[in-house]
């Protein structure tokens, strides 16, 4: 695993953006069995994943096979460093909380690949939408939030906030932890998506 993040890294600096973020993957565990993964993982969000942005659009010449997943955001207000976070903990770290589209895409056949394939992969991530801001206020109860997925107008999935490892907050400390396990931290400013739902 730590190779697989060593490569991760490689290849965000040869692209040489700015990382704007994470992504975390497979906080469902509904998409942990389906890709038969036992644990959640993380890529890096950079400037190139931001879509929506003065009509910045993802060019499907260079996918593979994408797919888009609703997610919850989160964006930092302050550094949220060190493990053993819970709710209440993450929750005073927060600036504000977004609906998200996340685009995903894999340069493996039929989605079929390890973990570490994966985190090598940067957890298949392609792109990134995020709706308005809601300033972040202690009493929202993202694990609660329904979210519907259309297309054309047909509803084709339905998930909620509780998806993500039981609460989005929860999938940022999580992430938090294991970053701290390695002598990182998620900065001030970061958005974070908390995982497909």
């Amino acid at each position: 695993m730590s190779d697989a993040y060593a490569i991760q890294a490689a290849t965000l600096r040869r692209r040489g953006m700015p990382a704007v973020g994470f992504k975390l993957g497979y906080t469902s565990a509904a998409m942990r069995a389906q890709m038969n993964i036992d644990q959640p993982n993380f890529g890096v969000l950079t400037e190139a994943h931001r879509l929506g942005v003065d009509g910045h659009t993802i060019d499907r010449g260079r996918l593979i096979h994408p797919r888009v997943e609703p997610e919850i955001a989160l964006r930092l207000g302050r550094e949220l460093a060190g493990a053993g976070h819970d709710r209440a903990s993450v929750s005073r770290h927060l600036d504000a909380v977004m609906p998200a589209l996340e685009v995903v895409d894999t340069r493996y056949p039929d989605y079929r690949f390890t973990l570490v394939d994966n985190i090598a992969d940067n957890s298949s991530s392609a792109g990134f939408v995020t709706g308005p801001a809601l300033p972040w206020q202690e009493g929202f109860d993202l694990g609660a939030v329904e979210v519907e997925l259309r297309i054309d107008g047909q509803t084709v999935d339905r998930g909620r906030g509780a998806d993500a490892m039981g609460d989005p907050l929860l999938a940022l400390a999580w992430l938090a932890g294991f970053l701290a396990e390695r002598g990182l931290a998620v900065p001030a400013g970061a958005v974070v998506l908390t995982g497909g739902l």
